[in-house]
């Protein structure tokens, strides 16, 4: 009995209840401890974003469509070194150099993405990574039949 009470007894349990909470959160979102100040976990995941980027324009002029975003989750969303170490990608390729991102505009340190909901910190990595030379190739030869496998 004496080590039941220790477990889980009154007043404990309910710190405890709050720890796990808290972890779960953080575990929850990579970024809980980098997203800007006043910005929920929500938000961070899903939007919206600040008014500056809701249709900004993409390293490679692709405007962004707020109604037609992809789910991070969607895209295998992750750090860049996480998704190199999985075998998803090639060490370089991050949110910072591709086509799709839209850089900080307001000084937090986090962009967005044209095809992507959320706040994206460059050093982010998704399945959609496109070079931004490849992209303005596309862009010069009037293709933009660019297909995203999800």
């Amino acid at each position: 009995m004496g080590v039941a009470g220790c477990l889980g007894g009154g007043g404990g349990e309910q710190e405890t209840e709050t720890e796990t909470t808290t972890t779960a959160e953080e575990s929850d979102d990579d970024h809980d401890e980098e997203r800007p100040e006043g910005v929920s976990a929500e938000e961070f995941e899903h939007g919206p974003v600040p008014e500056a980027y809701r249709t900004a324009l993409s390293q490679a002029n692709e405007q962004r469509d707020p109604e037609n975003l992809f789910t991070k989750e969607a895209v295998k969303f992750q750090e860049a070194d996480d998704a190199v170490e999985a075998g998803l990608t090639e060490a370089g390729r991050d949110c910072g150099n591709c086509a799709e991102y839209i850089p900080d505009k307001n000084g937090d340190g986090f962009g967005a993405c044209a095809k992507v909901e959320g706040y994206v910190d460059p050093a982010d990595w998704c399945s959609l990574w496109e070079s931004i030379e490849e992209a303005e190739a596309e862009g010069e030869t009037g293709g933009d039949e660019t297909e995203y496998v999800v």
